[in-house]
């Protein structure tokens, strides 16, 4: 089930209604608050430099290249950025992969 993501500008928190156990609610936490911090435009999307940043911040050994197969995965309209229902994507790509502990 995705989690519900704010939009552009708004802080980032998860929502408690998303029925998720709350260990899963807690890895999400983790993953958006470095996903946040990597932010360095403010614009609440992510290029790949700001998802290798925040990759390395949650312990990626290789953070490049996990940064590289989640664009892979989750950037379906190809622009380079990860915005939107995207987010919501790359919050379960993550999680699957173990990020977040």
């Amino acid at each position: 089930m995705p989690v519900k993501i704010p939009r552009a500008n708004q802080p980032i928190t998860v929502i408690p209604e998303s029925g998720l156990p709350p260990k899963d609610i807690s890895k999400i936490q983790k993953i958006m608050d470095a996903l946040e911090a990597a932010d360095t435009d403010k614009n609440g999307c992510y290029d790949k430099d700001e998802v290798k940043h925040a990759l390395k911040d949650l312990g990626a050994f290789f953070p490049g290249w996990r940064a590289d197969r989640a664009f892979g995965k989750v950037d379906l309209n190809n622009d380079g950025q990860i915005s939107g229902e995207e987010i919501s994507s790359l919050l379960d790509y993550l999680r699957f992969w173990g990020f977040g502990k």
